[in-house]
């Protein structure tokens, strides 16, 4: 590390005063010195099992070695390329994502960030249809920070930005914990599903070009959905000619259990936005989709888009992937951890729901189990008592607007420290019942 081993703590924080804000959450006190496996380590040598993959997006673990020595291999031969010359890492890149997609879906293109992925779909989804100014999302989705994505997801507190965005119409999502029906599943008969169609014929100023939606729903509750609704959301995008975009951002490449979410769920979207755990840690999304979704000449083009440094990494990602049965990890790991939190949900009133799907696992928390009194702010409280305590654990959306505590470690973390995870996480659980039964009193 050199110099950067050497930088004082005066110097660190006038740097911190001259950082802007506006990223994504708040500032962590620690100051991050190397990661190893499922594991960060802070300059002061303290290890932190780290249960949100850093944005959920080292499946694979921290710096793994058959990256690292790709990308090391390849560096000295160029960096940046532009977009109007082929190389050899995009060109294979291409050609194994264009094999490992759901049938049908053989069409790949690159970008750096989810937002610009998604944006990509939403061009795409035009393309088809440019008379179709509008699109479908669901409550609770997360899909970016650009104008365009923000719009299509949940409000922002405070968000200045609402008179640039629009063309989104968003619909209630299958929240079976919290039905925004009244309703119970499966005697509610999929109304949620019939709403949208209801909403498509009677809501909009138009039809939607797309229907955004994550398969299993991130930063808006750790959600996946009954499997009939997947089924029903297909149909009525092929009733209606509308593109079933899949946000996979989180979801791909072995988290929930299979490569793709079609795996687990039985349906093909139109198109698929990837992107996060694909490059190993290194900056990679696009999309896929089938020949009848195409961009023209210079409708999606950025100058790094074509990053072959993460095309390579990219590439030796899905070598780890296939060789060291990250998809199996995160099945079993999953399971192991479901059946851990299961067991330990009876004792605890405050742990109101457990889901899980392969390593996206969520504990709802609530004051009550009967009403679901949701304990956002003490939830938030929980996940900064856990970081005092070695562990970093996932929360959803801003502070006091969820109540749910996210596991969602690299595939690679060893049973011994899972166990490790939750009986830490039994402590806290134990410790804030404590506090919110006493606040009842």
């Amino acid at each position: 590390m050199g110099k950067y081993d050497q930088a004082t703590p005066a110097e660190l924080n006038a740097g911190r005063k001259a950082l802007m804000g506006g990223g994504v959450g708040g500032s962590l006190p620690l100051v991050v010195d190397h990661g190893n496996g499922a594991c960060l380590y802070d300059k002061n040598g303290k290890e932190y099992i780290d249960c949100t993959s850093q944005a959920w997006t080292l499946t694979i673990g921290y710096s793994h070695p058959t990256v690292t020595a790709a990308v090391k291999g390849f560096v000295g031969q160029y960096t940046h390329i532009r977009t109007s010359f082929d190389t050899v890492p995009k060109l294979l890149l291409a050609k194994r994502l264009s094999d490992l997609a759901p049938k049908g879906l053989d069409l790949v293109t690159f970008c750096l960030h989810g937002s610009n992925a998604i944006e990509g779909a939403m061009k795409l989804a035009m393309r088809k249809h440019p008379e179709r100014k509008n699109f479908l999302s669901f409550f609770d989705g997360y899909h970016g920070r650009t104008l365009a994505t923000m719009a299509a997801g949940w409000p922002h507190p405070n968000n200045a930005f609402l008179q640039f965005t629009g063309n989104f119409v968003r619909v209630p999502q299958a929240y079976c914990y919290r039905c925004k029906f009244g309703k119970e599943y499966p005697s509610c008969n999929l109304q949620c599903a019939k709403f949208i169609e209801e909403t498509i014929k009677h809501g909009m100023d138009g039809l939607p070009a797309g229907l955004i939606m994550e398969p299993m729903q991130g930063n808006g509750g750790m959600i996946d959905y009954p499997k009939p609704f997947y089924k029903a959301v297909r149909e009525l995008c092929d009733k209606y000619d509308i593109a079933l975009i899949w946000d996979e951002m989180q979801c791909a490449f072995g988290r929930i259990g299979g490569m793709f979410s079609s795996e687990i769920y039985g349906v093909i979207p139109d198109i698929i936005v990837f992107g996060k755990a694909i490059g190993g840690g290194y900056p990679l999304a696009g999309t896929i989709c089938g020949e009848k979704y195409k961009f023209a000449t210079g409708d999606h083009s950025f100058t790094f888009s074509h990053f072959p440094v993460s095309m390579v990494a990219a590439l030796a990602t899905l070598d780890v992937i296939e060789e060291e049965n990250i998809i199996a990890q995160c099945l079993e790991k999953g399971e192991y951890i479901k059946k851990k939190l299961l067991e330990m949900q009876p004792k605890y009133e405050i742990m109101g729901e457990v889901r899980a799907q392969g390593l996206m696992i969520a504990i709802e928390m609530v004051k009550d189990r009967k009403t679901k009194e949701l304990m956002a702010h003490e939830t938030h409280e929980m996940i900064e008592e856990a970081l005092q305590d070695g562990l970093i654990l996932g929360g959803c959306k801003y502070l006091d607007l969820a109540s749910v505590l996210k596991i969602k470690p690299p595939a690679v973390i060893t049973y011994e420290q899972i166990d490790t995870v939750l009986k830490k996480f039994e402590k806290l659980v134990a410790k804030w019942q404590d506090k919110i039964l006493r606040g009842k009193k």
